[in-house]
């Protein structure tokens, strides 16, 4: 079991630690199986690679 710890003093952003967890190897499938668990409707999740300001990261978007 692998334990990732976040010291979020400042609160975090749910978009972007989806992204920061693909990147560390988070399975987007996997992701998306598990959330046909919760028996949610009429949503569609996105993850693509982006580059801002010299820096490569994965932009995660819930769309309605």
């Amino acid at each position: 079991m692998k334990i990732a710890y976040f010291d979020c003093f400042s609160g975090i952003s749910g978009d972007m630690l989806i992204g920061a967890l693909i990147d560390l190897g988070l399975d987007i499938d996997y992701l998306k199986k598990e959330l046909g668990k919760l028996s949610l409707k009429d949503y569609r999740i996105e993850a693509k690679k982006i580059v801002k300001n010299g820096i490569t990261s994965t932009k995660f978007n819930v769309i309605e």
